[in-house]
């Protein structure tokens, strides 16, 4: 229950939001506004968006994520409001900055460490299944949205999107509801979700739950040995954020943050400019959301059973394959667009999903509210470079190929930082049949 709920949670905050493609141009015609200017309001939407999750992550450790939640929902319905009815570039950018930005992330950090939390250990096919929500519900709604915005206005449709948001209120209430799930330790004991009574840092054990010996949460981080003099503790925050391990997968998820916004973002304009028929190149956005959502789940459930770094790299070369397709597909070249958007789909979702879960291998455990915060700042981060680089790059040659290279760039950025400090498997195979065996029928 709480993983299908936290998937329409997910399906409802982001459809709207990741329409933005088909928006801009709407802004842009409306507000007589440069491409520049037409990305600026999702720009204050990412650079928000960055600066306060580390405090909504702090938040998710000290107060109940229900609370939390349901203000970030009631946030994004008032963002929607504000937004339809903007009367300058300006109020746009304080809609998506103030308002949606604060609420997707409220969303967004207690989804994540809600799923990651109660499955520690076993969290990529619970994220994956969650995160699935946001690919649907942006499939569902590009290609609604681009017959609907011309007939009714972006305006209308923005007040559409708003009651919309209102609709994850119920399921906010089903995600944060429930029997808590126990997980056999490898001594017989249990380990209870963490959100509902479970101990301050499952993962402060190395035999505890699921967790791999190597990435049991924040002690993982701290095999690093500690600074001359220092009297941290292994899991203290302080300590965790100063380790090279950690460093190390923030400019990783700032890769990704590169990757995902800059060729979702621009892929449709681009192919309108190789000469692609406006409606397909929507429907390939859609396209390419179904297969995020495959590669959520299918993606996430693979590195849960082979190991994230594998996977990982496997995904990292179908980005590649996909989105050189996407770019270089053509109006005579259709086929090519559509196996490009299909793999890059496939592999840009199954990354985010390991990506989340990678993290909660290394960082689970008491103050992984607070960490997951910390890092979520890098994917707003990469999305602010790659929009504002293509849209200054777009005004001066009408280009989004610089796009299309630095996307390569931050993905190779990625695949190392996995490599280097992704968690490792020692064992997890065995440990899992074994934990397996002792739960009751």
């Amino acid at each position: 229950m709480p993983v299908l709920a936290a998937f329409v949670v997910g399906a409802v905050t982001y459809a709207p939001l990741y329409c933005y493609p088909l928006l801009a141009p709407q802004f842009e015609a409306t507000f007589h506004a440069s491409r520049e200017l037409g990305q600026m309001p999702w720009t204050m939407f990412l650079l928000v968006s960055m600066l306060c999750s580390p405090l909504l992550g702090r938040a998710f450790d000290v107060i109940a994520d229900r609370i939390l939640l349901l203000i970030g929902a009631v946030l994004l319905a008032a963002g929607w409001l504000v937004a339809s009815a903007a009367s300058d570039v300006a109020f746009l950018m304080a809609a998506y900055g103030a308002l949606l930005a604060i609420g997707v992330q409220l969303v967004f950090v207690g989804t994540s460490t809600a799923m990651a939390r109660r499955y520690a250990g076993a969290a990529g096919l619970a994220l994956g299944v969650a995160y699935a929500g946001p690919g649907i519900g942006v499939a569902l709604a590009l290609p609604v949205a681009a017959g609907v915005i011309p007939d009714i206005g972006w305006r209308s449709t923005a007040v559409v999107f708003a009651l919309l948001s209102l609709v994850a209120l119920p399921f906010v209430w089903l995600m944060t509801t429930g029997a808590a799930v126990l997980v056999p330790d490898e001594g017989g004991g249990t380990g209870a979700d963490a959100g509902r009574g479970a101990p301050r840092n499952p993962a402060a054990s190395p035999g505890r739950g699921l967790h791999e010996t190597s990435a049991p949460g924040a002690i993982a981080a701290s095999q690093e040995s500690p600074p001359p003099g220092s009297r941290s503790r292994p899991d203290a925050l302080r300590r965790t954020i100063r380790t090279r391990r950690f460093l190390i997968l923030l400019v990783g998820a700032v890769g990704i943050g590169c990757i995902d916004e800059g060729i979702f973002q621009t892929s449709s304009r681009h192919a309108v400019n190789q000469g692609i028929d406006a409606g397909f190149a929507a429907s390939m956005l859609a396209l390419q959301s179904y297969a995020y959502v495959a590669g959520q789940v299918v993606g996430g459930g693979l590195s849960d059973r082979f190991g994230r770094r594998y996977v990982g790299l496997i995904c990292a070369g179908l980005i590649a394959v996909g989105a050189t397709a996407i770019f270089t597909a053509t109006g005579s070249l259709l086929a090519l667009a559509v196996a490009g958007n299909a793999i890059y789909g496939f592999g840009i979702g199954a990354t985010i999903a390991i990506r989340s879960a990678a993290f909660s291998d290394v960082f689970g455990g008491h103050n992984f509210g607070a960490i997951f915060g910390i890092i979520a700042v890098a994917y707003p981060a990469g999305g602010i470079i790659v929009m504002n680089a293509g849209g200054i790059f777009y005004d001066r040659i009408g280009s989004y190929w610089p796009v299309y290279l630095i996307a390569m760039v931050s993905l190779a950025a990625w695949s190392a930082a996995l490599v280097v400090a992704g968690p490792r498997r020692h064992g997890l195979h065995k440990r899992l049949r074994s934990v397996r065996a002792r739960i009751p029928l």
